[in-house]
This record gives structure tokens, sequence and C-alpha cells, in this order.
């Protein structure tokens, strides 16, 4: 069922760059290069038709192609709409051998999908994103995939989320393209499209367009083909001044709608689209009357039964969807719904309805939803509550518009929760008090309904909800309740950039008010605790006191959550002999009160710790458990808490980039707010960098800035990843300017993340010092960033036995900046700085550090042996990772002093299997298919083949057992 033009999509004239763009994106998709395509403009431009086009044509050879349509009315109400339509359209076609195939292990997706099967238990709303994901994988295995989505503008944020998420997780190898079309005139301030838009469009493989209106020799070219004539005359003119070059209109007055021009350019439309509905009998007029009522495609027996209810005959159904579809009106998908042709249509003629026959309309679709049970249950709540609302049945629309909620809840709709609790908080004042009781107090509903916003990543509508039931609360409301209300407040503005960066005389604020409305309790504990946070941060150590006084009174209260907190924030002040021990209490405390937001917390002051004592495999582990524990129990934006993208970070350091991958495309797949997702960008640029993707590094960053502009706050991570991007890109005068403005911030902070800076800066001054011409520069630069750095305390400070990372650390800057000063003996320096690497697990920087030693054992003219070696190793780390700029520059170096690189780490070597191959290895060796294991591990079919054959590659196996058998023999399975 398409959404489009009148005629057929045939008739699209011009549009050639357009055409050949989308042509270009299919033909990529089908040699697995995936692709994605924005195509934006007025109502009636011809977006779906080009769509339509372009996917039935020959470019398009081979492609399955599903759509799935976006509705205005109600369009919040059904999580993933759209694309539980595509779904089922997929079901209707495909042999029965075909869906067993592809839908193993999917039954959840009936949740959403009524078409897959039965589903048995409570579905676990958790996987239906990677769920979705994996189908499609399965799909596009037997062919090229083309995913069109009509009208996003309109779309529920379940699927936006579910649409970026395909998109973030494009690979090599996959024969999919994804086309969204949305009217981008109707983005008013504060549309959540901008954000998605602006997200989504700086992802890799991601283009652009937009459909002008048509010149006037185009729809002369239109007009012509319409009429089949070649002499129109004076005809063309006049179209052209009424519709102004909108090629759906151009169709409709060619049509006949040109006999009820109006006088003025809106108005004269209005009628065009009028036209055709007054042409129709009065039953076809009537009947589509109660379709645009119904908000949305509704099922020709519903239809049936509600003409019946109003004394019509339900046999004149089937003719005047007939009628009206052979108008151009509407169209009945195979599935036995009917809806209009064009969006417009429905708006113009619900428009012909009087609001008192509105009302009455509602109210019959009320009477015959309730006596069927035709719609599923997930829908059939969110429409009774849209027409009770319509009818002006204040306490059903409330109640059913809470049990809609609940539904939405369910299956992590929370943009669709929040649709409808909004609807509630409007009625709040209307209904009874038998219906306010189902939602407790007013000020338990907006609690509720903020909370939902936040999770939908409604962030400012969050905090200006909260804001207001704050404001409205009574003085006699409970203290508590006040508290709760409050207590999120200052992060959420932090988070949103609308509070200064550490927000402490907000905290200062809610201290005193808890002090004065429920002394002592574990509210006033939690809120001292976040006042240490905002403390710490600004090296406040007034802290000190607070977090002493915020345990104890945890301790009196006897609460294990105030405890949790009052110990994860005292953490961050001194004595710092005790503050890995507090954090882990707390992270462990946390665990046993399994309060999400608190849990993240924890874990994040935990990570801080391990990383300062230089644990970063356990920093990875706890923040990264911490956040699919929290994803898979649905609590997405409470995992942020678990600052996920800092994870991403470690992760990256320490050469695990599957997972990195992973967790950058659920965090890129989600609306965050504007500090994490920043962050995200950042780890998202480095990454690009350092796999070869200059141009997605660039981009990634340009959006994170526009996230959140430079700042130079200590601990700020975002520089850090900047800096470090421009590095490796060898933009290196930037890289050390802005690491000179952030060294004072990073002082301040700890003299560990100083150290951190200096490598990234003797990198950048290393590259930039090899040319002789700017040595002089390099060392000036980077002298700068070393003073700076101060001697008050020793760099690259050991902190124990566990700590690998700074010695690491200190060996890459002291070998990074003889080469800045053009030093002739480097060689050992280099040697130390792959070894310490190697032993604190930076994979990628062992990788660099290699190719360096091979290079300085050419340059002194050491052993070529020696130096083959190294740059041997070099490349055989740098192509296990997928560092792809390493190995290129490997090889150069190799072809330049005739070096060969034929003598690989021998096959099975641990060196030689990531930790993610190692991962699926292991499942493999239990006799797991691919399918299985990418449910497992929450990826895709795809990318769980391409694991393989690099498995059997890397152990020269010939086949699954043979690789089990080799790598027992090995150990690679201990």
């Amino acid at each position: 069922m398409h959404n489009g033009s009148v005629g057929a999509a045939g008739l699209q004239v011009g549009r050639r760059p357009e055409r050949e763009e989308l042509a270009s994106a299919l033909h990529d998709s089908a040699a697995g290069r995936p692709r994605a395509v924005l195509v934006s403009g007025e109502a009636g431009i011809g977006k779906t038709s080009l769509v339509a086009e372009a996917t039935s044509g020959p470019a398009a050879t081979g492609h399955q192609v599903l759509w799935g349509h976006c509705m205005r009315f109600a369009a919040d109400s059904s999580p993933y709409l759209p694309i539980g339509q595509l779904l089922a359209q997929w079901c209707r076609g495909a042999e029965p051998s075909e869906k067993a195939r592809v839908l193993t292990g999917a039954e959840h997706l009936a949740t959403i999908a009524p078409a897959v099967g039965a589903t048995t238990g409570q579905a676990d709303a958790s996987r239906i994103v990677p769920l979705v994901a994996a189908v499609v994988d399965r799909i596009a295995e037997a062919g090229p995939v083309v995913l069109v989505v009509d009208d996003v503008q309109w779309a529920d944020g379940s699927s936006l989320d579910l649409l970026a998420y395909l998109v973030a997780g494009f690979g090599e190898g996959q024969r999919l393209c994804v086309v969204a079309t949305y009217r981008d005139t109707e983005l008013g301030e504060g549309h959540r499209l901008h954000g998605w838009l602006a997200d989504v469009a700086r992802l890799p493989s991601v283009s652009t367009m937009r459909l002008e209106r048509l010149g006037l020799a185009d729809v002369e070219e239109l007009v012509i083909r319409l009429r089949s004539e070649v002499a129109v005359g004076p005809l063309v003119d006049r179209i052209f001044d009424e519709a102004r070059g909108n090629p759906y209109y151009t169709e409709l007055l060619v049509h006949g709608a040109a006999d009820h021009p109006g006088g003025g350019q809106v108005e004269g439309l209005q009628q065009v689209l009028l036209g055709s509905w007054h042409r129709l009998g009065p039953e076809g007029r009537e009947l589509l009357q109660l379709l645009a009522i119904g908000g949305r495609p509704v099922a020709v027996d519903v239809l049936e039964r509600l003409v019946a209810a109003r004394g019509g005959d339900p046999d004149s159904v089937s003719p005047s969807l007939a009628e009206a579809t052979a108008s151009g009106l509407t169209t009945v998908a195979t599935g036995g719904e009917a809806w209009f042709h064009h969006p417009l249509v429905a708006e113009v003629v619900a428009g012909t309805l009087t609001t008192e026959a509105r009302t009455r309309v509602h109210r019959e679709y009320v009477e015959v939803l309730e006596s069927s049970a035709d719609l599923a249950t997930a829908s059939r709540a969110s429409h009774l509550a849209l027409h009770h609302h319509g009818a002006g049945d204040h306490d059903d629309a409330f109640v059913w518009s809470l049990r809609a909620a609940d539904e939405a809840a369910a299956v992590r709709g929370y943009a669709e929760e929040l649709e409808h609790l909004h609807r509630a908080c409007g009625l709040w004042e209307e209904v009874g008090e038998e219906a306010r009781g189902r939602a407790g107090r007013r000020a338990d509903l907006w609690l509720r309904a903020s909370n939902s916003e936040w999770s939908a990543g409604e962030h400012l509508l969050a905090i200006r909800l909260r804001e207001d039931a704050i404001l409205r609360q009574d003085e006699g409301d409970d203290p508590v309740l006040a508290m709760r209300l409050r207590l999120p407040l200052s992060e959420w503005r932090i988070g949103c950039g609308l509070d200064a960066r550490d927000g402490v005389e907000d905290r200062r604020r809610v201290v005193e008010l808890a002090e004065a409305r429920c002394p002592g309790s574990p509210e006033h504990v939690q809120a001292l605790a976040l006042l240490v946070h905002a403390e710490a941060w600004v090296q406040d150590w007034g802290a000190v006191q607070h977090a002493a006084t915020a345990v104890k009174m945890a301790r009196r209260t006897g609460s294990t959550e105030a405890l949790a907190w009052a110990l994860a924030m005292r953490s961050e002040t001194p004595p710092w002999d005790r503050a890995l021990e507090d954090a882990t209490r707390a992270f462990d405390l946390a665990h046993q009160v399994g309060d999400p937001r608190l849990t993240g917390w924890a874990a994040t002051r935990l990570a801080n710790r391990l990383g300062v004592v230089g644990r970063d495999e356990e920093v990875c582990d706890v923040l990264l458990t911490t956040f699919r524990h929290l994803v898979a129990a649905g609590s997405v934006h409470d995992a942020m808490h678990a600052s996920p993208a800092y994870g991403a970070a470690y992760l990256l350091e320490l050469g695990r980039w599957e997972e990195t991958r992973e967790v950058l495309r659920l965090l890129l797949s989600h609306r965050l707010s504007a500090a994490m997702g920043a962050v995200t960008r950042g780890v998202a640029a480095l990454m690009a960098v350092r796999t070869g993707d200059a141009a997605a590094g660039r981009s990634h960053l340009t959006r994170a800035r526009e996230l959140r502009p430079r700042h130079g706050a200590a601990g700020d991570i975002l520089e850090l990843l900047e800096i470090e991007a421009l590095a490796d890109l060898r933009d290196s005068r930037e890289a050390l300017t802005l690491a000179a403005r952030l060294m004072p911030a990073q002082v301040s902070a700890t003299p560990m993340d100083a150290d951190e800076l200096l490598v990234i800066a003797a990198r950048a001054a290393g590259d930039l010092g090899e040319d002789p011409r700017g040595r002089a520069e390099a060392i000036s630069l980077l002298d700068e960033i070393v003073e700076l750095r101060g001697p008050d305390h020793p760099g690259f400070e050991c902190t124990g036995p566990e700590d690998l990372v700074h010695p690491a650390r200190g060996a890459l800057f002291a070998a990074d900046r003889a080469r800045c000063h053009g030093d002739t003996d480097t060689a050992d320096l280099w040697r130390t700085a792959v070894t310490t690497c190697a032993e604190a697990g930076m994979v990628w920087h062992e990788a660099l550090a290699s190719y360096q030693l091979g290079r300085a054992l050419l340059a002194e003219r050491g052993s070529r042996a020696d130096a083959a070696s190294a740059l041997r190793h070099a490349k055989d780390v740098a192509a296990g990772l997928g560092a792809a700029p390493i190995v290129r520059d490997v090889e150069e170096v190799a072809r330049q002093a005739h070096v060969l690189l034929d003598g690989a780490s021998p096959p099975g070597s641990p060196t030689s299997l990531t930790p993610r191959e190692r991962e699926i290895l292991a499942l493999v060796a239990e006799g797991r298919t691919n399918g299985q294991i990418g449910t497992e591990l929450f990826i895709s079919t795809k990318t769980v083949s391409v694991h393989v054959s690099h498995i059997l590659a890397k152990l020269d196996a010939a086949s699954r057992t043979e690789a089990t058998t080799v790598a027992r023999r090995r150990g690679l399975l201990e």
C-alpha cells in the first residue's frame, strides 16, 4: 500500500539527479554496501512516487521491497507501527520454509506484527530492536532488501530508534537499503525528528535529497503525459498557476479538479483535493469521512460494522472503496485495511465534518471497537483512548490512556507511553475521583510522565513537566514525593546544557529543602550525595565533610539505597586510600537495591576509581555489564548513568572493537542528552578514523560540537577524544593547540588524566616534527604542554602492581617525544613501548608502536630481519583490529624499503584472534548455528558469518568442526 500521486509512479518527470542517487543506493546495496537515503520535501511533491518508481524499476531488479507507513492521527499510539507493517508484508509473501528460516527465535516480534505468528509467554520487549535487525539480515541473505518507511515526520519514537539502529549497524557485505521520506515543511520547533535527522544524516552511508517544485517545462511534460495530448495550450499555464509546481495537485487538476479553482493558493488546493471526494456518491463520501476520523488504516470489516451501526448497508462498503480507489483517493492493502492514497486527502476530508459530527463518529467507533476483537490488544487500548477522547468521554479516555501507556511501556514504546500519559495529564481536571484513583496522586502521574519523557529522549519536555509538577504541588503533599520530583532535575539540566557544568548551587538548594521538609530521610541522604558529586567536580573540598555526613546519616536510616548513594559519592573525595573500597561497596549495594538510576551512578563511580589505578579491563566490564543489564531491563536512559560511551572509549583503547561497534550502534539509535550524545559521537569519530573512514570521523566530530561546544572542563573526555581523533587525522597543529588549551583543566582533575593528554600530544608533535621544517614548532608546542602539566606530581606514575596502563603511556610518550626531537636512536624506546602496550592490552597502540619500531630500525640501519618482524607484527595486529590506516602505512614502508611481509603470525596464535572472535569460537565449539550465536550476542547473523570466516582463515581450518579441533589442540578454548 503506497501513498503518493494519483497517477502511476511512471508519471514522474524531471528529478534526474534524485533518480540517479536512488539508483546508486540500490546498486550499492545489491553489491553488499548498505545505504540509507532520506527524501524530504513538502506534501504532494512526489517523494513517495519517486521512491515507488525507483524501487520498481530496473535498478531494483532482484530487490525485495518492503513498505511501512506512518500515520498522522494517533501516530504515536502504536509502537513500531511501520515496522510491523513491513514485517507483515514480508510474511504474506514468504514461502513457509523461508518464514521458518528467517523467524526462528523471533517469536517475540508477534507483539508488533501478529503475522509473524503466535508468541508464547510474556514478550521480552528489550529484544525487539535486535530481533528486527536480525530478521532483516536473514531476509537479506536471500537477496537485497529495500525498507521504505513513508512519512517519518509522523513516525512513532520506537520506530525512529529502530531505524537508527539499523542504519548505525550497517556493515560490509550487508545487502540492505533503507529509504525514509518526510515532510520537512511540517517540522515545527521542538519536533523530535530534528534531532533524529541531525544524528542519522551524519552516519556513514547516509545521503539526503530534497525534492523541489517542478518548473513550468516539467509541469507541461506531466500534463502532456497525463492527458495523452501534445497541444495542451493555455491549460498548462492555468495548472501551473494553480498548483505552483506541486506534482500531486497538478495531477488532481488534470483529472478534473480544475473546474473548482479557489481564490488563493491554499484555498484552491483544498478545493482541488475535495473535488474528487465531491464526485463520489453519497455512500462513498460518508465512508471516507468515517475513515478519516479513524486516524489510520481501518479493517474493512470494522468499517462494515460501523456503517451498519449508523443504519447503513454494510454491503456498500466494498463498492464505495472500489469507487474511491478508482478516483485515486483510497487504497486497500492486502491485509484488508483501507486508507487514503495520500495523507493530505485524510486531512481535508476530516475537515468536512463539524465538531459535533466528529464527536458522534468517535462515539460510534467506541461502540464498534468495544464489541469487536478485530484489533490486536496493544492497538485496541490506544484506539479506544483516542476515540473516547474524541467523543468527550473523559473518564473512559483517561482510564484507556493509562492502559495504553502500560501496554506501550511493556514493549519499550517510551514515546508512545508519554503520548498517552500526556493525554491523561491533560484530562486530570476533567475526570472524577474514581478515574483519578487509577493513576494515584497528581504528582505520581506527573512523575511517571516526566520519567517517560526522559526515557523517550524528550529531555527538555521532561524537565518542563517535572518543574510544572513541583509548581502544582500543594503544601500538604507528601514531602518525600516532593523530593523525588526534585532530585534528578539538576543532572537533567546539566545533561541538556541548561545549567552550569557543576550545578552546585542548585543541589545546595535541594539539600536545604530536604533539611526543612524530610530531615534524616533517605531522600535527604541522596540530596547530600549529589551535592558531594557536584562539589568534588569543581574541587570544592567542602565535599569531604558533606560526604562524611551523608554516610553517617545513611547508616542511621538503615536504608541500603541511601548507603549506596552516600558511599558512591564519598568515593570521589579524599582520603583516596579508601575510595576504591567505597565505590566497590556502593556498587554491590546498588545491585541489591535494583534501582536503575542508582546502579548506573554507582557503576560510573567504581569505573572512575578502577581507571585511576590502571585497571582498564575491569572498567569495561563494570560499565558495559551494567549498561547491558539496564538496557535489557528496559531502562535505556537510566543505563546512560553507567556512562556506556566512556565504556566504549575504553573498549576502543583495549582493541575490543566489535564490542565498541555494538555499543555505539545502540547509543546512536537512541535520543541521548546533549552531553552523552556528544561523547558518543566523539568515540564514534575516533573509531571511524582508526578504521580508515576519515570523512565519517570528521562528520561525527562536527555533530559532537553541535551538541556541546568546547569548554575545556576538567575531566571532559570529549575534549580528549577530539584531540586524539585530530592527531590520528594528522591535523597535528590543531591537536596540539587544543591540548595546550585543555591541559590546565586536566591537571586540576587528576595527574593521570593529564598524562593521557601528554601521550596524545607527543604523538601529534612526533608527526609534525618528522618534517624538519616543522620540528622547531613541534618541539615548542610540546614543551609548552609539558610545562602546563607541571612538576608537582611525577609523570606516568605507576599506582601499583596491577597498573600496566601508566607504564605503557610513559613508554609511548618517551618514544614519541624523541621522534619529535628528531633523535636518531629510538628503536629501544619503541621496543619498550611495544612490550608495555601489549602487556596493558592497548592493542591499537601496540600496532602503532610496532610500526614505528620497524621504521626506526630501518632508519638506524639496524637488523632488517628485526625491522621486517616488527612491521609484520604491526600489520598482523592492525589487520586483526581492522585498523586500515596502520596497515596501509606498514605496507607503504615495506614497499619503499623492499621488506617482505609474508611471514604473519602463525594461524591460531592468541594475538591473531580478536576477543569477539574467541567468544564466537567458543559458541561454535558448542555447536551453535550462526543465527543462535547472533541471538545470544545481539549481533546480526551476517556479522557472525563474517567472524566465522575470519576464524576459519586464521586457524587454517576448512570447517567449523576442524576449527574446533584445532582450537582445542592449541588451547584456545580454555
